[in-house]
C-alpha cells in the first residue's frame, strides 16, 4: 500500500514538473508571437517617444508595422536606431532587420537607387552574419526598387530568386512579399489568372506568416487586398472590385497614408459605376486623410490623384490647380512618365473648361512625348482623347488620322507586351535552371533553430523518462515513411504525364473531426475509391487523395462519396474539399496550391451564399 502511494506520489510530482517545464517552453516559444505592436501605439500621437521606451526588437516590428502608413515616423525610428548603435553596437540579427527597415522605408520616399545599393549590401551582411533566411527579403526590397524605375527583367530574376529561397529557408513572410510582387508583375503583364492565384495563395498565408517566430518584414494585408481590386477591376468585374476595395479599405493596416490611398481607390471605382454620391463621400473621406500625406513626394501623388476625382465631380478650377501643383513637384522629382499622365488630366479639365486650343497643345505634346519614350499604352491613350475631340467636331478627316495614330500605337503595346511576357518566362527558367543545381547547404532557419532550442530543453528537463519510453527507432521510421510517401505521390505524378492521361487531386480538411474519429474515418474513405486511387495524410488537419485517370467531373463524383462518408461523424459541419487537376508542368506543390484555391472559393461562395439567405 505503500509502495502504491508512493508511486502515485512520485506520477503525481512528475507530472506537475512536466506541466512548469512545459508551460515554460511554450511561453519561450511563443512570446515573439504575440510581440506584435498594439494598435492604438500605431495610430497614437507621441508614437515616437512610446516606441523608444521598447526594447530593440519590439521597435523594429513598430517600424515594420508603420513603414508604408506612417514613413516620416518610422524613418525617424530608423535614424534614432542607427544613432543608437553607432554609440552601441546592436546584436547582428537587430541590425540585419534595422537596414532591411530602412531599404524599404527608402522606397517610401522614391530613394530607388539608394535602396538598391542598400539591398545589395544588406545581403551581402546577411551572408557575412549567417542568417541566410534575411536574404530573399534583401531581394524584395531591390526587385521593388527595379520595378519603380522600370527595370522589368532584373525585378523578375530578383522576385524569383527571392521566392525560390523563401520556400528554401520556409520563410512565410518573405514568401507573402514575393507573391505580392509577383502578381504586381502579373498584373501588369494581363496575366490576370496567374496574378489571382498568387494573391489568394498570400492571403491563406499572411496569417502564419504574422506569427512567424523571427519577423524580418511583411507588407500589409491590405496591399493583397488592394492588388485583388486592381486585378478585377482590370478585368472589368466591378462587383468583385468594390467588394475587395472595401475590405482593403476596412482593414486594421489602413491608416495614415494607406487610408487616404483606398479612399480614393473607392472613388475611382465609384467613377466607374458612375455612382457620384459615393464618390463624393470617398472624396471628402481622402481630403480628411489628406493630412497624412506629410512628405513632399506623398503630396505629389494625393494631387494627382485628387485632380481627377474633381474633375469627374465637376470641380474644375479645383482640379486645375491640383494638376499644376503635381506638374511642379513631379519635375522637380524627374519623373517624365507621371508628369506626362498628369497633363493628361489637365487637359480633359481644360476641356471642361472650354479651353481646347491649350487642352490640344497639350495633348499633342505629350503624344510626342510618350513616343520619345516609348510609352506605347499611354499613347494609345492619348490618341483615342484627341480623335474623339475631333469627332465631336464634326472634323472627321483630323479624328481619322488619330484614330488611326491610336491603332498604330495599340499594335506597338501588343508587341512591348508580348516582348514583357518573353521576359517573365526568361526570368522563371533562369530561376527555375539555377534551383535545378545542386544548392549551397542551406543555413538552418532561424525559426527552426530557436524551436528546436526550446525542445532540447523540454526534453533534457523530462529527463530519461520519455527516452526509456519511446522506441529510438520511432522517428526514422516516420521520416522513412515520409519520404516514401512523397516519392509515391511524385511516381503518381510523373506517370500521368508521361502516359498523358488525367489525374485530380483531392485535399480534405479534417480539422473538425476528432482525433479520435480519424483512424476509423480513413478505413470508411478508401472503401470508397478504386482500387488505383490513393489516400495520404498530408499533415494533422488535412488528407490528400490521389485520382489517377480522372477528370474534375469524375472527381467531383468522388467529392460528394467523400461528403457522405464523413457527414456520417459530423453531420452539421459543411466539408471543405479543394480539388485540382494535373497540369503538364505542375509539382505536387502546385496542385496543392491549386486544391487551397479551390477550397477558398468554395468558402468565399458559401458565404456570399449565407450572406444573400440572411438578407
Amino acid at each position: 500500500m505503500t509502495m502504491t502511494l508512493s508511486k502515485k506520489s512520485i506520477e503525481y510530482n512528475f507530472s506537475r514538473i512536466f506541466t512548469l517545464i512545459f508551460g515554460l517552453t511554450l511561453h519561450l516559444v511563443t512570446t515573439p508571437v504575440f510581440a506584435q505592436p498594439l494598435q492604438r501605439l500605431l495610430l497614437s500621437d507621441d508614437i515616437i517617444a512610446q516606441t523608444q521606451k521598447l526594447s530593440v526588437s519590439e521597435q523594429l516590428n513598430v517600424i515594420n508595422n508603420i513603414n508604408s502608413q506612417r514613413s516620416f515616423e518610422a524613418k525617424t525610428l530608423i535614424d534614432l536606431l542607427e544613432q543608437q548603435h553607432a554609440k552601441q553596437p546592436l546584436a547582428n540579427i537587430d541590425l540585419l532587420r534595422l537596414t532591411l527597415l530602412h531599404c524599404f522605408n527608402l522606397l517610401e520616399f522614391g530613394e530607388f537607387n539608394q535602396a538598391i545599393v542598400l539591398a545589395k549590401q544588406g545581403e551581402s551582411n546577411a551572408r557575412q552574419f549567417k542568417y541566410d533566411t534575411a536574404r530573399p527579403y534583401f531581394m524584395q526590397c531591390q526587385a521593388a526598387a527595379h520595378q519603380s524605375i522600370g527595370n522589368l527583367l532584373q525585378e523578375q530574376l530578383l522576385t524569383e530568386d527571392a521566392l525560390r529561397l523563401a520556400k528554401r529557408y520556409s520563410e512565410k513572410q518573405a514568401i507573402v512579399n514575393s507573391l505580392f510582387l509577383s502578381s504586381s508583375q502579373s498584373t501588369s503583364l494581363e496575366n490576370y489568372n496567374q496574378s489571382i492565384e498568387d494573391l489568394r495563395f498570400a492571403l491563406t498565408l499572411f496569417d502564419e506568416a504574422k506569427t512567424q517566430f523571427q519577423h524580418w518584414y511583411l507588407i500589409p494585408k491590405s496591399y493583397l487586398l488592394s492588388e485583388i481590386t486592381n486585378v478585377f477591376f482590370s478585368k472589368g468585374d466591378l462587383a468583385e472590385t468594390l467588394y475587395f476595395a472595401e475590405l482593403a479599405y476596412k482593414d486594421p493596416s489602413t491608416f495614415g497614408k494607406l487610408e487616404f490611398a483606398f479612399a480614393i481607390n473607392l472613388a475611382r471605382v465609384n467613377i466607374t459605376l458612375n455612382d457620384k454620391a459615393k464618390v463624393l463621400y470617398y472624396l471628402d473621406k481622402a481630403e480628411t486623410a489628406k493630412k497624412n500625406n506629410l512628405s513632399e513626394r506623398d503630396l505629389t501623388t494625393s494631387y494627382s490623384l485628387l485632380a481627377s476625382i474633381h474633375l469627374y465631380v465637376g470641380d474644375y478650377d479645383i482640379a486645375e490647380q491640383l494638376s499644376l501643383s503635381s506638374i511642379i513637384l513631379l519635375k522637380k522629382y524627374q519623373e517624365p512618365i507621371n508628369v506626362m499622365r498628369i497633363k493628361r488630366t489637365l487637359a480633359k479639365v481644360y476641356f471642361a473648361q472650354h479651353k481646347d486650343t491649350l487642352a490640344l497643345s497639350l495633348l499633342n505634346e505629350i503624344i510626342e512625348q510618350a513616343t520619345e519614350l516609348e510609352q506605347f499604352s499611354d499613347l494609345e491613350e492619348f490618341n483615342q482623347i484627341i480623335s474623339r475631340y475631333y469627332a465631336e467636331q464634326n472634323q472627321f478627316e483630323s479624328a481619322y488620322q488619330f484614330q488611326v495614330q491610336r491603332f498604330d500605337a495599340a499594335k506597338q503595346a501588343a508587341a512591348k507586351l508580348n516582348n514583357a511576357h518573353f521576359m517573365q518566362y526568361k526570368a522563371r527558367i533562369t530561376a527555375q535552371s539555377e534551383a535545378s543545381t545542386p544548392p549551397e547547404k542551406p543555413v538552418s532557419n532561424i525559426n527552426q533553430n530557436l524551436t528546436i532550442t526550446a525542445l532540447i530543453i523540454l526534453l533534457l528537463s523530462v529527463g530519461l523518462v520519455l527516452f526509456l519510453a519511446r522506441k529510438p527507432q520511432r522517428l526514422n521510421s516516420v521520416n522513412a515513411q515520409e519520404e516514401d510517401q512523397q516519392q509515391r505521390i511524385d511516381n503518381m505524378l510523373d506517370n500521368a504525364k508521361q502516359g498523358h492521361y488525367q489525374l485530380s487531386m483531392l485535399l480534405i480538411n479534417i480539422n473538425h473531426n476528432n482525433i479520435a474519429d480519424i483512424p476509423f474515418i480513413i478505413p470508411r474513405l478508401k472503401n470508397t475509391l478504386r482500387e488505383q486511387d490513393q489516400l495520404f495524410r498530408h499533415n494533422t488537419n488535412e488528407l490528400i487523395i490521389i485520382l489517377p485517370h480522372a477528370s474534375s467531373v469524375g472527381a467531383a463524383r468522388v467529392i460528394t462519396q467523400i461528403e457522405q462518408v464523413l457527414g456520417e461523424w459530423k453531420s452539421e459541419i459543411k466539408v471543405n474539399i479543394g480539388m485540382a487537376s494535373l497540369q503538364q508542368l505542375d509539382t505536387f506543390e502546385v496542385l496543392v496550391k491549386k486544391a487551397v484555391l479551390s477550397q477558398l472559393s468554395k468558402i468565399k461562395s458559401q458565404e456570399k451564399s449565407n450572406s444573400s439567405d440572411e438578407k
